[in-house]
């Protein structure tokens, strides 16, 4: 089966050690870009009334399934089955041809209008044991419109019986980008592989864009009213508004996990500190209190502690501290310039730039060991965690333009995720959507 050829790839490159029987593999030995599973993504069968839609639904679980780093996709000309005369169970399955194909993995599906509904059914199987995966015998239901998400949410369950950790696909990226030309404007990206749609359109700078927990905002800076201020951008309406009613120089602001707090960088007198905030804007506590800079608060997945940048070493560094100003930790001590801290939602590890041979991005334990630069060359700035942890984007610059650049957290692939004119930069990540 499928995690036994995993497990196989584990043995080998441990030389000889063995995987406990029923064990998914989530490691760094087998990992996404190390080696990959041949996979055939079949065209979903169209049993009425939905053949774009069939058509589409395979093109984005192809996509999905080949960035994670863990599948690559076999040529459709090669497969042995396709619709029309395509079987959806194990007994109607050509193993044997498949195998000669060279696949190790067979997605197969049909999808019909039922009841002004589109029914997908979908199944995946085995090629070397000739079974199917049960568990990931599924029926999704939707709008013609739900058809990507529909394939994101296949393809992360795909991922999480592979790896045992549900994939990221089936969420959005938030970024600033001069694509739209003149200044930079907030745009949204999916992994549905469109072009980016613009957000925002007001004709001022808008930087560091951030997530509310419930997916439905965005908070961010904008030079709208000539100095740094938050703004909220409410993604159901499209409405923008002054986030806190305050006069204050806001360069940066955060979330708290349950969308009760906000950790800001305040600027008075030329000098920046980190605040924590209610959501009214409620000044709660001053939390740093020093002559360096102190910017670019990022909360820890568990709402008590954050990350931060300051200078108050003399140059900029990472450093943490509890929520009620007490436990400062610094964690950076590569090179001498270290900036836009983004701790990971599973906790464990905080990711950022660091100024060595341009700009690299550099992935550390959350107490400051292990520090390991993932990032090789160009400029490589402002990384953000996916909503599982095991993967990052940030923006590259590659030739004379910034893109969002996809990889993992151990650095084993890069993949540019956005194209076309204009500065792309600042990407943010979101959760999961509901």
């Amino acid at each position: 089966m499928i995690l036994r050829w995993v497990r196989g790839v584990v043995a080998v490159a441990l030389l000889g050690a063995v995987a406990p029987a029923g064990a998914v593999v989530t490691g760094s030995i087998f990992g996404p870009g190390t080696a990959t599973i041949p996979i055939a993504v079949v065209p979903v069968d169209d049993q009425g009334g939905a053949r774009q839609e069939a058509a589409r639904f395979a093109e984005v679980l192809q996509r999905d399934l080949e960035l994670s780093g863990y599948f690559h996709q076999l040529a459709v000309g090669t497969f042995p089955e396709r619709p029309p005369s395509l079987g959806l169970t194990a007994a109607e399955t050509d193993f044997p041809a498949w195998q000669l194909a060279g696949a190790q993995a067979v997605v197969k599906g049909a999808m019909r209008r039922a009841g002004g509904e589109l029914v997908a059914d979908l199944h995946m199987f085995d090629v070397g044991s000739r079974t199917e995966i049960a568990v990931l015998s599924r029926r999704l239901q939707g709008q013609s419109g739900d058809v990507p998400r529909m394939a994101h949410r296949y393809a992360d369950r795909i991922l999480e019986h592979l790896t045992g950790t549900l994939g990221p696909f089936d969420s959005e990226i938030v970024f600033t980008s001069t694509r739209g030309g003149g200044l930079k404007s907030l745009y949204g990206f999916d992994f549905d592989g469109g072009q980016p749609r613009r957000l925002t359109d007001d004709g001022s700078l808008t930087l560091a864009p951030r997530w509310h927990p419930s997916g439905r905002r965005i908070l961010f800076t904008s030079y709208r009213e000539h100095v740094p201020r938050l703004f909220d951008l409410d993604l159901g309406t499209g409405r923008v508004r002054r986030a806190l009613q305050t006069t204050a120089v806001l360069l940066n602001g955060a979330w708290s996990p349950d969308g009760s707090m906000l950790l800001v960088s305040r600027e008075t007198d030329g000098n920046s500190d980190i605040y924590l905030l209610d959501r009214s804007g409620k000044v709660l506590r001053r939390l740093t209190d020093h002559w360096s800079i102190d910017v670019s608060p990022a909360w820890a997945p568990d709402g008590r502690r954050f990350a931060f940048c300051s200078a108050r070493a003399g140059a900029p560094q990472i450093y943490t501290m509890n929520i009620d100003g007490t436990g400062l930790q610094r964690v950076s001590y590569r090179g001498t310039y270290n900036t836009s801290p983004s701790w990971a939602p599973v906790g464990d590890r905080i990711a950022y730039v660091t100024r060595e041979a341009g700009f690299q991005v550099v992935v550390v334990g959350a107490d400051g060991t292990g520090a390991r630069t993932i990032t090789q060359g160009g400029t490589n700035e402002d990384p953000s965690w996916a909503p599982d942890g095991r993967y990052l984007v940030f923006s590259g610059r590659r030739g004379g333009r910034r893109s969002l650049v996809f990889t993992d957290r151990e650095g084993r692939f890069q993949k540019e995720l956005t194209t076309g004119r204009g500065d792309d930069t600042s990407p943010a990540w979101s959760a999961r959507r509901e």
